[in-house]
């Protein structure tokens, strides 16, 4: 296990949320679904990297999972959004961990699974706090911030 890997992916998922709540992102209906929708976007320039394009092509068809859950989360209400963008984190993470053992995309770096599974899975369990601890209303339609000082 790569320590260090695993330490980085905790201060940058950190650094994520607090940047999402601090802009007022996290208000919004897109955020964390977009976020989620990035995922796979990471094994796709691995690949391509790699020169592997029989990974390509199984890392866009897993992908389009990760795809759905986001579009999923972006028609769905507050908390219900919340939860699904958190199940997709976790299923991501849990991707991440056991990915070589499905298959091995040849750009993939070896420190990867430490790093992007501590992200999504801190990610998705901080949205399951989320969903539980948020308000039960909408999410904001509009791009307006709040008055600043």
């Amino acid at each position: 296990m790569n320590i260090y890997a695993l330490l980085i992916g905790i201060i940058v998922v950190t650094l994520v949320i607090v940047y999402f709540k601090r802009s007022y992102l996290e208000r919004t209906q897109l955020a964390y679904p977009l976020l989620l929708a990035s995922f796979p976007f990471y094994y796709f320039v691995f690949a391509i990297y790699g020169n592997d394009f029989d990974s390509l092509y199984k890392e866009i068809t897993v992908g389009f999972i990760f795809f759905a859950f986001s579009l999923v989360a972006i028609k769905s209400k507050r908390k219900l959004s919340a939860v699904i963008v958190g199940s997709g984190c976790i299923f991501h993470a849990i991707y991440d961990i056991y990915h070589n053992h499905l298959f091995v995309t040849l750009g993939t770096p070896s420190w990867w699974p430490e790093f992007c599974g501590s992200i999504d899975f801190i990610l998705g369990i901080y949205l399951f706090y989320f969903a539980a601890t948020a308000p039960n209303k909408s999410f904001k339609k509009n791009r307006e911030h709040p008055p600043t000082k």
